[in-house]
């Protein structure tokens, strides 16, 4: 026989050597040391819910406790029976059912406690992690896929939430149960309880041995059941074009490959846990038959009685099941530590620092203001940089557009003026009315009212879609918003504030959608007003008449527009061009005479 690192080892005596090696090589390889540390940060939720799993265990203690009653009183009753003694059978049989039912009953009410504290553990888990997420680097966010992020805010929270409660009161329980059955036979007849003891060090071994293996199973099919949810996450998302690209057979194949990925990795952890099932089902088993084998000598021999033979058969059953269970615990362990693992990665998320007070803000947002790049510099990955060493600059009052192809930086350019992204190189400020500047950061996000491509409205009333960014505005103010954003007269043709909007905007047009979260936006009364294309879907003149609306009413606001449109272009009071890299100032004329020529020249 030869060990993981390929020398050879004796085979008499090995399995508490080889269980030892096991251990050293899962401490040489970190697997140990990672299983050991998310134990402890599962054991976080335990440690919280402590006196719910003291009371879990105090009932299944019990629970065991009548149930062993139940065994003894049953050996007696075999006796009395068996003996022609028939005086105390009715007393002997009620005896039995009683501490059943009172068994059944602290038994019900363990599962009970443990499935409503399992379910808080559950919601607390998922609520940590969501607002983690939310308060996380927008970077390190952005790098996990949404189904992956769904997979392990739900099932892997679950599986953790299902143990976290559970296993302290199931080992205490299983060990209970396994010692008190155990010195039970051991009163009774010392050699039967042996022979039932006799395969815990064989399932001890190879339980460990497995620990490693189960674990890479697991965490292999963990990460494919994630793949098939991003998948799903990114077809629904994209419903309306995979329809209109008649692309449907073709998405279906590539969902069913991902399903047979998920499918093969699911069944190799599932097919070594029956082969782990199998080994120990086969040495409980022999355990078994050896222990009858010799009951039946025993009682044959006239050593025992019937009673005393139910009475073993009962308990060693108690013991192999209790070891079993302990045996058990263990896979559901791997499966939690690996699932705490995928969470932890959340909590290892850099948080954005919050470091301005409300009344810090306020007063920042006092007019007038002015945001600006440095000879900033910014890129996504190590060596492509989207924006070199460029410079701009806007001021309250101001309507400021930002022009280029896509793909070239304009949406970049946005999420560094509202610190979603930090400049690799030079500085992105934020100008009070003292004209002090302030390094940007999260903070200073609340200074901004930002709307982004795309349709941004989410399922519910309109009213619940306006009050995201102001939850204790009035009606009035929901009413002037929609105006300002010329939203007002479709709303009030859906029935007002209260008419219900679909899952991603379904049952209103996506020009619909735009104008209301313009007005969303208008709402929050931030000094910046951001639209990144927020009126693609406009005509020209709505569009106008928009940005009109906007510098009447809200003549004190900075207004930053990123577009294509000419006419709005007409209405800045400077306009930056993204390209290659840079950032520089275009005037209205260079880009009419622009289209001129490209007018022309498809003429021609």
């Amino acid at each position: 026989m030869t060990n993981a690192d390929g020398a050879k080892s004796d085979g008499g005596g090995s399995g508490s050597l080889e269980k030892l090696k096991k251990i050293f090589q899962m401490k040489k390889d970190g697997t140990l040391r990672e299983t050991i540390a998310d134990w402890r940060w599962i054991f976080r939720y335990t440690k919280k819910y402590r006196w719910y799993v003291v009371v879990q265990t105090f009932f299944g203690i019990i629970g065991t406790t009548l149930g062993l009653v139940s065994s003894v009183l049953s050996k007696f009753t075999v006796d009395i029976v068996t003996g022609g003694k028939t005086d105390s059978v009715a007393f002997m049989a009620i005896s039995m059912v009683l501490s059943s039912l009172i068994g059944l009953v602290f038994t019900s009410l363990r599962s009970r406690i443990s499935a409503k504290i399992s379910l808080r553990v559950f919601n607390d888990i998922r609520a940590e992690v969501f607002e983690t997420l939310l308060s996380g680097d927008w970077q390190s966010v952005r790098a996990y896929p949404t189904g992956d992020i769904m997979n392990r805010l739900n099932n892997d929270s679950n599986r953790i939430a299902s143990i976290a409660i559970s296993w302290i009161p199931s080992v205490v329980i299983t060990l209970y149960s396994f010692g008190a059955s155990f010195l039970t036979m051991l009163y009774y007849n010392a050699s039967i309880a042996l022979i039932a003891l006799l395969g815990a060090p064989f399932m001890a071994a190879a339980s460990g041995i497995l620990l490693k293996k189960s674990r890479s199973c697991n965490r292999r099919s963990f990460e494919k059941q994630s793949e098939v949810l991003s998948f799903e996450s990114e077809t629904f998302h994209n419903y309306d074009t995979v329809k209109s690209l008649g692309a449907v057979k073709e998405f279906a194949k590539l969902f069913r490959g991902k399903q047979e990925e998920y499918r093969d990795a699911a069944l190799k952890a599932n097919m070594f846990s029956i082969h782990a099932n199998i080994f120990l089902s086969l040495v409980g088993k022999l355990i078994y038959f050896a222990t009858f084998v010799y009951c039946v000598y025993l009682l044959w021999s006239g050593r025992i009685t019937y009673g005393d033979m139910t009475l073993f058969l009962n308990l060693r059953s108690k013991v192999t099941s209790g070891f079993d269970s302990l045996l058990g615990i263990m896979p559901q362990m791997v499966q939690s530590a690996v699932s705490a693992k995928r969470i932890r990665e959340f909590f290892d998320i850099p948080r954005e620092e919050r470091l301005l007070s409300d009344s810090e803000i306020a007063a920042l947002a006092k007019p007038p203001i002015e945001v600006r790049l440095e000879s900033a510099s910014f890129g996504y990955e190590k060596g492509r940089e989207i924006i070199r060493r460029s410079g701009f600059y806007a001021q309250t009052g101001e309507i400021v557009a930002v022009i280029g192809a896509s793909g070239q930086g304009k949406t970049t350019l946005l999420r560094l003026l509202l610190s979603l992204v930090s400049p690799n190189e030079g500085r992105a400020e934020y100008l009070d009315a003292s004209g002090r500047a302030h390094i940007l950061m999260p903070d200073h996000r609340k200074l901004f009212s930002y709307v982004p491509q795309g349709n941004t409205v989410v399922s519910g009333t309109i009213a619940e879609n306006l009050r995201l960014t102001n939850e204790s505005a009035t009606d009035e103010q929901l009413l002037n918003a929609l105006e300002c954003a010329c939203a007002l007269d479709f709303v009030q043709k859906m029935g007002g504030l209260e008419a219900k909007i679909g899952e991603k905007g379904h049952g209103i047009s996506e020009g619909q959608a735009q104008r209301i979260a313009i007005a969303r936006a208008i709402l929050r009364d931030a000094p910046i007003l951001m639209l990144d294309e927020a009126t693609s879907s406009l005509d020209a003149e709505t569009e106008r008449s928009i940005i009109n609306g906007i510098v009447k009413n809200h003549p004190d606001k900075l207004c930053i527009i990123s577009t294509h449109r000419t006419g709005v272009l007409s209405l800045a009071s400077r306009i930056y061009r993204v390209c290659d890299g840079g950032i520089k100032t275009v005037s209205i004329d260079t880009l009419l005479a622009e289209a001129g020529e490209s007018a022309a020249d498809e003429n021609e």
